[in-house]
């Protein structure tokens, strides 16, 4: 009797560091909390780009109306200039005293000064345009080269996250698989424990 006990007591004991050692599952971290900031993330990243996306648009409607505005000044103050120049030249041959016509060619010389000053101002527009358009180039393609990266990034956080999934899958399978065969093993050493008494008597 006292050979069934002890042989009963090494059993359990085989037994339990089986199960002991099967049963330390690793720290698991909430998917479904990861899927959920993945997201909120994404709705964010989506949100900032279409901001992005409704501002340039804005600001290139902007820039159009401008340089549209700039041209057809351009375009009217040269009609005007052709047109006083025409004016001034019937208006000098037509003038019979020459201190009105004096008078008449400096008034003339300032108005084309006038306008060479305000041809000056509609290029520094234009320029200061173009310098814009070209840092708003350049900001664009690294504002994209971000994006494509977050894209790529969110991507594999994805890809992380389902391969986790897997793992702990995997990993719940095995160590079901382990506590299988620890009772096996269990049932094994109590079958080879009865065997080896009966074979004592």
């Amino acid at each position: 009797m006292k050979q069934i006990i002890s042989a009963f007591i090494i059993g359990i004991v085989v037994c339990f560091i089986a199960v002991k050692s099967c049963s330390d599952k690793p720290h698991q971290v909430n998917i479904a909390e990861i899927k959920k900031h993945i997201e909120f993330e994404n709705n964010q990243i989506d949100d900032s780009h279409k901001k992005y996306q409704q501002e340039l648009k804005q600001y290139e409607f902007k820039t159009d109306s401008l340089t549209k505005k700039n041209k057809d000044l351009s375009f009217r103050l040269n009609n005007a200039r052709v047109l006083l120049k025409q004016q001034q030249t019937k208006v000098v041959a037509d003038i019979p005293c020459d201190t009105l016509k004096q008078e008449v060619l400096v008034l003339s010389g300032l108005t084309n000064n006038a306008d060479s000053l305000c041809i000056e101002n509609i290029n520094s527009l234009n320029q200061s345009i173009a310098i814009r358009d070209t840092q708003l180039i350049f900001c664009n393609r690294n504002y994209q080269s971000l994006f494509d990266l977050q894209k790529e990034n969110r991507i594999r956080e994805q890809q992380l996250t389902d391969e986790l999934k897997i793992a702990y899958k995997q990993n719940k399978r095995k160590r079901f698989e382990s506590k299988m065969l620890s009772a096996g093993l269990m049932i094994m050493t109590g079958i080879t424990t009865t065997l080896f008494i009966k074979s004592q008597k």
